[in-house]
C-alpha cells in the first residue's frame, strides 16, 4: 500500500497562506469538538495534512483490489461522523476522481460538534468543488452529540442507501468523554448507522492506536471489540497493531502518523 504522500499544492497554499494554519502537534489524548478557533487553525495545520494522506492511502488501496464495489455507479452518498475540517473528505474525493471515472456526482453529509472546524472545512470544500470534474452537494450537520438520545434522534435523520459512512480519528473522542457512558463507543456508532449503508456500502472506521487515559484501553483493541459484537463483515484492516503514513507540506517533511483501521460491511 502507498503510505507516503505529498500534500497537493493548491491544497497546501490554501490551508497555510490563506486560511492560516499552523503547525503544531499534540499527543494528549485529543477533544476536538470543544477547541476554540486557535485550536483549531493548529489542527488545520496539522492533523488536516494526516487525514487527507491517510484516507487517500487507505482509500487508493481498496479500490485498487476491490474494482468493481462501486461497478455501474454514476452518483455515490457519503456520511462523514465527526468530519472536523475535512482532510478525510478531501482525501476520499480525491481517490474518487482519479479512481472511478464513472461516478459524476457526490452527495456528502459531514457532522461535526466544534462550528470552527466546520468553517473552515466549508472554506476548503468551495476551493476544492471548484478545481474537480465531479459535481459534489455538501451537506453541513453542526450537531454535538451529547448521549444515546442525541445519537437516535441522529438516526431519524440520515437516509438509508449510503454509499460511505466514515469516521477517521473522532470516536475516540466520545471514549474520552464518556458520551456512551461504561460502553464500547465503536459498537454504538456500527450498530447505529451500520444499518444505513446500501447493500454494497462501506463503513470505514479510522482511529488512533494509543492506550486511552479514561477507558484504561488500546482503543485498537476497542474498535476490534466494538466491531465483533456486532453482524457486520470485515472486508479489509491495516496489517498488525498500526499503520504509518507520511505527509509532506510546505511546513514538515515526512510528517508521520500511524492509526488503525477497518473497512465493514453489512
Amino acid at each position: 500500500m502507498q503510505d507516503r504522500v505529498t500534500l497537493p499544492h493548491w491544497l497546501d497554499h490554501l490551508i497555510f497562506e490563506q486560511l492560516g494554519a499552523r503547525y503544531c502537534r499534540a499527543n494528549a489524548d485529543m477533544t476536538v469538538i470543544d477547541w476554540d478557533k486557535s485550536d483549531v487553525l493548529n489542527y488545520l495545520g496539522t492533523y488536516f495534512p494526516r487525514s487527507y494522506a491517510e484516507s487517500y492511502c487507505i482509500f487508493s488501496e481498496f479500490f485498487r483490489s476491490h474494482p468493481n464495489v462501486f461497478e455501474g455507479k454514476t452518483e455515490v452518498s457519503i456520511f462523514d461522523f465527526g468530519c472536523g475540517t475535512g482532510g478525510e473528505i478531501i482525501g476520499l474525493l480525491t481517490v474518487i476522481s482519479e479512481k472511478i471515472p464513472s461516478i459524476c456526482k457526490v452527495n456528502i453529509s459531514a457532522l461535526d460538534g466544534n462550528f470552527h472546524s466546520l468553517r473552515l472545512f466549508e472554506k476548503v470544500f468551495n476551493t476544492y468543488k471548484r478545481r474537480c470534474r465531479i459535481e459534489i452537494e455538501l451537506k453541513l450537520i453542526p450537531i454535538k452529540i451529547e448521549d444515546f438520545y442525541d445519537l437516535s434522534i441522529l438516526d431519524t435523520i440520515i437516509p438509508c442507501g449510503l454509499d460511505i459512512f466514515m469516521s477517521f480519528k473522532a470516536i475516540c473522542e466520545f471514549v474520552t468523554k464518556e458520551r456512551f457512558e461504561q460502553q464500547n463507543a465503536y459498537t454504538h456508532i456500527i450498530k447505529t448507522f451500520i444499518p444505513k449503508l446500501d447493500e454494497y456500502g462501506l463503513m470505514v472506521l479510522a482511529d488512533l492506536t494509543s492506550h486511552n487515559k479514561v477507558s484504561q484501553e488500546w482503543l485498537p483493541r476497542m474498535m476490534d471489540a466494538g466491531y465483533s459484537q456486532t453482524d457486520c463483515q470485515l472486508l479489509m484492516k491495516n496489517n498488525g497493531y498500526n499503520q504509518t503514513f507520511t505527509v509532506t507540506h510546505k511546513r514538515k517533511t515526512n510528517d508521520i502518523s500511524k492509526i488503525s483501521w477497518r473497512i465493514l460491511k453489512r
